[in-house]
Parts: C-alpha cells; sequence; structure tokens
C-alpha cells in the first residue's frame, strides 16, 4: 500500500496525532533557538545595533525601568528564536502533509517550502540592510541643528523597530510564493493579475509610505522590489496556467 492511500485510511486520531507532534516539535525548537539566542545575547545586540553605529547617528540609548534590560532581552530573544525556527517550522509544516500527497505533489510542496524560505531571507536582509538604514537616517536628520535637543531612544523602541520591520518584509516577499498557491487554486491568473496591475502599484507605493519615511527615496526603495516580485508572480501564474491548460 503506498503512502497516500495509507493516509487515506489513517484514523482521524491518528493526523491528530501527527499533527499534534509537528507542533510539539516545532514549538521546541522555537524554544530552543530562544534559549540559544538569550545565551548569545551580547552577539546578536551587536548585530542589531549595526545599522545604527554604521551611519554615525550617535543615538543615545537608555532603558526607563529597572527591569527593562531583562524585559528586552526575554521579549527579543523570543522573537529572533521565532525568526531562527523558521525553517525548521515549514519542515513541519511539510513533513506533516507529506504522506497525504503523491510523489509529484510532495516535490511541489519541497519546492515551495525552499521557495518561501528563500525569498523571506532576502526580504529579511532588504529590511536589515535598506529600509532600516533609509528609515534611521530620515527621523534622525529631522533634529533641528539650532536646537539643543539630545536625540535619546529607548533601547526596547529601537530593537522592536528592527525586528519588526525586517520580518514584516520577509513576510512581503513571500508574494511569488503566494501567487503559485493562487495560481494553482484558479485564484490568480495572468489576465487577473495583469488587469490589476496599475492597482497593485498604487498599493505599493502607499505601503512604501507607511513602511519607511515620508519621502519619494526611501518609497521608491521598497515600492520598485515590490513591483519586481509583482511582475515575477505574473510570470509564474503564466508559466502555471500554460502547463494546466
Amino acid at each position: 500500500m503506498n503512502t497516500l492511500a495509507r493516509s487515506r485510511n489513517m484514523p482521524f486520531w491518528d493526523h491528530l496525532e501527527e499533527l499534534r507532534w509537528c507542533l510539539i516539535k516545532s514549538i521546541f525548537s522555537i524554544i530552543i533557538f530562544t534559549i540559544y539566542c538569550y545565551l548569545n545575547w551580547e552577539y546578536f545586540l551587536d548585530i542589531l545595533l549595526k545599522p545604527s553605529q554604521k551611519l554615525n547617528l550617535n543615538l543615545n540609548f537608555q532603558v526607563l525601568k529597572i527591569t527593562s534590560i531583562f524585559i528586552i532581552k526575554i521579549s527579543c530573544s523570543i522573537l529572533l528564536g521565532l525568526i531562527l525556527s523558521i525553517p525548521v517550522v515549514l519542515y513541519q509544516i511539510w513533513s506533516f502533509v507529506n504522506p497525504a500527497l503523491n510523489e509529484k505533489f510532495r516535490l511541489n510542496i519541497y519546492f515551495l517550502t525552499t521557495l518561501s524560505l528563500f525569498f523571506f531571507i532576502i526580504g529579511l536582509c532588504f529590511g536589515f540592510f535598506i529600509i532600516i538604514p533609509f528609515s534611521l537616517d530620515f527621523f534622525s536628520s529631522m533634529i533641528d541643528n539650532s536646537l539643543t535637543v539630545a536625540y535619546n531612544v529607548t533601547l526596547d523602541n529601537y530593537l522592536y523597530f528592527v525586528l519588526w520591520l525586517s520580518l514584516l518584509c520577509g513576510m512581503i516577499f513571500q508574494l511569488p510564493v503566494i501567487s503559485i498557491y493562487m495560481s494553482k487554486i484558479g485564484l490568480f491568473t495572468p489576465e487577473f493579475l495583469r488587469h490589476y496591475r496599475k492597482h497593485s502599484y498604487l498599493f505599493f507605493l502607499v505601503l512604501g509610505a507607511i513602511l519607511t519615511p515620508p519621502d519619494p527615496l526611501s518609497q521608491i526603495a521598497i515600492g520598485i522590489p515590490l513591483i519586481i516580485l509583482y511582475e515575477i508572480s505574473i510570470l509564474i501564474s503564466l508559466f502555471y496556467n500554460k502547463n494546466h491548460e
């Protein structure tokens, strides 16, 4: 009996048990990476502070509560642990659906998982090395030199800003992978994507204005990659529909 037949004959409670173990392994990986990030907090903190150091912004980081450092270490370690455990989580998702799929579709799932991870890493790097420096440089430049105003920033505000913006960029870069799923179930077609191309471009510019400082250069910096990803999505949908006509 092949794996597909075994999966169909598998009782509901066995499916539930398998799902439970996938969730346990995913949560366990997040806990392990969180502990690792906490124990190596100085190393990760140094990485997260590099955007401000390279720009020579002379930011004065401060904490306002006695317990702030501990809370910052815990919360940032959890978020970093979640980011680092994403390959494990994706693998557990693939391993759960794997027995119910035929061989060809299993390879498709493995390909989509790898592709999703690739675009997520690219999005993280794009947010960390491009968007965050743009944002920090813009906001810090708003201090008037004629005023004796010290640009003091709380450490937690800066770290959450860097982590969440990087994570958001990683999620936004999932657009090509989403287009594959949507094309498979018939929601995305080349005609549909071309029809809403102008609407999408406008949305990307608005999104760039929300995620970045309100200057044209920063909006273009995030808008152009999203436009490129959208065009890639059209090519993906075109390729998929041609192969399934």
